[in-house]
């Protein structure tokens, strides 16, 4: 976690707004309410959150009250959002559509995103796939990642 609150205390006094992917609305609830504890302006969205509390969470992000948002992949479907200038997938999905989505979600509104990914040994599934992924849109493969593959 310290690496997670180091990341975005940096991204902090950037004007972009950082959005966070993770798998469960469990973490998104367990990784807000840890960032909000560590004095980072946070919020999230799941499908758990009323539609209310969504619309609330969504506005103070938009406004950059609350610059880093907590998302599921499925709650954030759909979500156009300038300004975003950091994405990262907390928990790397298994399904390598999913991460598709995650990455693309800055790029489709047409920002300059920096995209991180965390990964684990829990992942392994995906590598080859996300290889495939990076090489296809001309992006740099990390070395350990082209290693695993």
């Amino acid at each position: 976690m310290f690496l997670l609150v180091l990341f975005c205390s940096q991204g902090k006094s950037n004007l972009g707004l950082t959005l966070i992917f993770v798998e469960t609305k469990w973490m998104a609830d367990i990784l807000s309410d840890f960032l909000i504890g560590n004095n980072l302006p946070a919020t999230s969205i799941h499908g758990d959150r009323s539609q209310c509390k969504c619309e609330m969470a969504l506005q103070t992000f938009h406004t950059g009250h609350t610059p880093i948002l907590v998302a599921t992949a499925v709650a954030a479907r759909g979500l156009d959002i300038p300004n975003v200038t950091h994405m990262l997938n907390y928990d790397l999905s298994s399904d390598i559509d999913n991460y598709a989505h995650c990455i693309c979600h800055t790029d489709h509104v047409g920002n300059t995103s920096v995209a991180t990914a965390f990964s684990n040994r829990g992942n392994k599934n995906i590598v080859r796939e996300l290889v495939e992924l990076l090489c296809e849109v001309n992006q740099e493969i990390p070395g350990q990642l082209e290693h695993c593959a």
